[in-house]
């Protein structure tokens, strides 16, 4: 009895054990199974608070230890951009893949010595190859192993910004020096006197003490280089007693020009001075031919100016004239509209493509100065006549042309009172 007794008690010891861990053992998977439930979830974000992620390039770096280095290369009088890239280092094969897949993009041929090339290095191994094709686009040819030679090109637009610069000054011997000493470029110099050739007599306007502001937009790289100049905005000459402003505006068709303080546009049917840099050597009227020694009529003006200058046609027409003459030497007459012809003579040769029938567009190089015919040095000889009638150049007065109204003479009234407050404020 006392044995079967003790049979009982470890038989009922083991079923509560073995109880006991059968319900362990749930426990343990209900909770290991609600565990990789949750982590199995995925977040659910509203569309509405998810942001935006700007993708950036990045070369391709494998360990936070790499290093990345920059060379820039000048490709040299007689050598072509596959020696230059062996040079700096890429094999043949590597170099031989970066010029197949730059030359849909850049003529190899017409390659010039003096070529900026930046490549790009990952611990000494060939990364990138970049090159400006102009002033706005770069082709750039980078490692992808994706493709079959290892290497990709792409061409896309360079990341330029705009500044604007102000420049003032006043005249002491000449625009053109005072101008550049102020710190304006030439480039911007040249337009300025085109812009203020259709009310100015550069030979007989401009005086000491006259003063000159203007803003314009000048455009830089992200390295901070300058790549080129932009748009003169706007700009006052104070000369005479007279206040010439004219103003940059695009208006709603997306026509850009510029106005004067009233919106007219200040270019007129003819150019005051057709060439730049010239002085007057002798004017409208009777006088001694240099030539014959008599007493005659000079019907035009001469522009004293070296050899070679350039001259612009003084408005839109179509040539009626281009051949070489006893008198006029090699000459250029140019039909334009309302009556008015323009005739510049002596000229050393013309402009390419000048020739009798061509239609050609104010400001447009026609030819350049010489000596040509019965001329006793290098000048251009400047004539005007009015429905077959000379008229003195210095005198006439060409009607406006385009005028702005409504929205885009509001639009032009706030860009111009914006300009005024910034650059042209009176002190």
């Amino acid at each position: 009895m006392k044995l079967k007794k003790i049979v009982k008690e470890l038989t009922a010891h083991r079923l509560i054990i073995v109880s006991l861990s059968l319900v362990l053992l749930l426990l343990v998977n209900i909770l290991f199974t609600r565990t990789n439930k949750d982590t199995d979830k995925v977040a659910f974000i509203p569309e509405e608070k998810m942001e935006t992620i700007e993708i950036v390039e990045i070369p391709f770096v494998s360990s936070i230890q790499d290093k990345i280095s920059t060379v820039e290369a000048v490709l040299l009088p007689g050598s072509n951009l596959n020696d230059l890239l062996i040079t700096q280092g890429l094999s043949r094969d590597q170099a031989s893949s970066v010029v197949f897949e730059m030359s849909p993009y850049v003529d190899l041929r017409r390659m010039r010595a003096g070529e900026i090339f930046t490549l790009e290095f990952i611990n000494d191994d060939f990364e990138k190859l970049s090159m400006n094709t102009s002033n706005n686009m770069i082709v750039e040819v980078f490692r992808d192993n994706s493709v079959e030679n290892g290497y990709r090109a792409v061409e896309k637009e360079r990341q330029l910004n705009s500044f604007v610069k102000h420049v003032s000054g006043t005249i002491e011997d000449s625009l053109y020096n005072s101008a550049l000493d102020s710190g304006m470029s030439a480039n911007i110099l040249t337009e300025l006197i085109h812009l203020l050739s259709f009310d100015v007599d550069f030979q007989r306007d401009i005086q000491q003490g006259d003063t000159f502001d203007v803003a314009f937009e000048e455009i830089y790289d992200n390295n901070g280089e300058k790549v080129e100049d932009g748009q003169i905005l706007c700009a006052r000459l104070m000369t005479d007693g007279r206040e010439i402003e004219f103003y940059y505006y695009t208006d709603l068709e997306g026509k850009s020009d510029y106005f004067n303080i009233d919106g007219q546009t200040i270019r007129k049917t003819l150019l005051k001075t057709p060439i730049n840099g010239a002085y007057i050597t002798s004017g409208y009227g009777m006088r001694v031919s240099p030539i014959t020694g008599y007493n005659k009529k000079h019907q035009g003006i001469d522009f004293g100016a070296p050899r070679g200058t350039p001259i612009y046609a003084s408005g839109d027409g179509v040539i009626e004239s281009a051949y070489y003459s006893r008198v006029y030497g090699n000459f250029i007459e140019l039909r334009h509209v309302n009556g008015y012809r323009t005739l510049y003579a002596h000229m050393t040769n013309y402009a390419r493509g000048m020739r009798k029938g061509i239609r050609v567009k104010q400001g447009q190089i026609i030819g350049y100065v010489g000596s040509t015919g019965m001329s006793t040095g290098p000048h251009l000889h400047y004539e005007i006549s009015y429905w077959g009638t000379k008229v003195n150049p210095s005198t006439v007065k060409s009607p406006p042309g385009k005028s702005l109204k409504d929205k885009d003479l509001v639009l032009f009234e706030n860009l111009k009172n914006s300009y005024i407050a910034s650059f042209l404020e009176k002190i």
